[in-house]
C-alpha cells in the first residue's frame, strides 16, 4: 500500500513529477489538502484499475500495478509504463528475488542495517561496527541512538502518510487489485526477512534481539491486510524464532 501511495505523491508532489504529469491534462491534481489527496489518490488508482494491461495512459510518470514484481523481471531499467503489470511471470521474478544476497525491508531499515552490517563482518567499516554495538539493541538506551541515526532520502515533503488504514475500503480495494502480485512477494520477503533475523539474534548470530516488540506492534496493524487480511507481522516474528531453536 505505502508504496503505490508514494508513487501518487511522487508523481503529484516532486518536481519531476509535476514535470512530466503536465502533459497529461487528466492527473487528478484537484488541490495539496488531507482530503485533497484522499480523492485525488482515488481517481489516479481508477485510471489503472479500467484500463488493465493496457499502458497507452500512466500519465507519464508511474504505473503502479505490480510495480515491484515487474522489477524484478523487466530487462529495462525502469519499469514506469506499466507493462505486463496485470499479469507479471511470477515464477522469474521469484527466482530474481531468491537470487539476490540481501534484501532490505523499508518497514525494518534500522534491522536491515543490523543484518547487513553484521554479515560484512571484518569487512565492515568502522561506522558500522559501531552501529551494530551501540544501536543493534532492544533496551531502552539505545531507542535515541536509533532515531538520530536514521536518514531518508526526501523528494518532497508533501502529502506524507504514517497509515493508510482509514482510506476508503473500496480504495484499498483498488490498491490491492493492482499489487495481487507485489502482495505474494512481499509477504515471502518478510517471512525470509524474520528468519534472517531470528538466526542474527541466535547465539550463532549476535545473541541477542534486535527485532525490537515495539518495532512489531507498530507495524502489526498496518501490515495486516496482507494474506488476505491474515498476516501478523509479530506471530512471524516469534515462529522464525522458535524454528530457529
Amino acid at each position: 500500500r505505502h508504496h503505490v501511495w508514494s508513487q501518487f505523491t511522487m508523481c503529484k508532489y516532486s518536481r519531476w513529477g509535476k514535470r512530466v504529469t503536465r502533459k497529461s491534462d487528466d492527473f487528478p491534481r484537484s488541490g495539496d489538502k488531507y482530503k485533497d489527496d484522499v480523492v485525488n489518490f482515488d481517481s489516479w488508482l481508477d485510471n489503472f484499475v479500467s484500463m488493465g494491461n493496457a499502458t497507452d495512459n500512466h500519465y507519464n510518470c508511474y504505473h503502479p500495478a505490480n510495480f515491484q514484481t515487474r522489477a524484478l523481471t523487466s530487462p529495462l531499467d525502469d519499469v514506469h509504463d506499466g507493462r505486463g503489470g496485470f499479469n507479471p511471470n511470477m515464477t522469474l521474478a521469484m527466482n530474481t528475488y531468491k537470487n539476490l544476497d540481501f534484501v532490505a525491508l523499508v518497514e525494518f531499515v534500522h534491522e536491515s542495517q543490523c543484518m547487513l552490517y553484521y554479515r560484512l563482518g571484518d569487512k565492515a567499516p568502522p561506522t558500522a561496527i559501531s552501529y551494530l554495538d551501540k544501536s543493534c539493541h532492544c533496551e531502552k538506551q539505545h531507542e535515541e541512538h536509533q532515531k538520530s541515526k536514521t536518514v531518508y532520502v526526501q523528494h518532497h515533503n508533501m502529502g506524507k502518510r504514517s497509515n493508510l488504514r482509514d482510506l476508503p475500503a473500496e480504495t484499498l480495494s483498488k490498491v490491492a487489485t493492482l499489487t495481487s502480485a507485489d502482495s505474494f512477494i512481499y509477504v515471502n520477503a518478510l517471512k525470509n526477512f524474520m528468519d534472517e533475523m531470528a538466526w542474527l539474534e541466535s547465539d550463532d548470530g549476535l545473541g541477542r534481539r534486535v527485532v525490537c516488540d515495539n518495532v512489531l506492534k507498530k507495524w502489526e496493524s498496518e501490515l495486516a491486510y496482507l494474506d488476505g487480511g491474515r498476516f501478523n507481522v509479530t506471530q512471524l516474528y516469534h515462529d522464525a524464532v522458535v524454528e530457529q531453536k
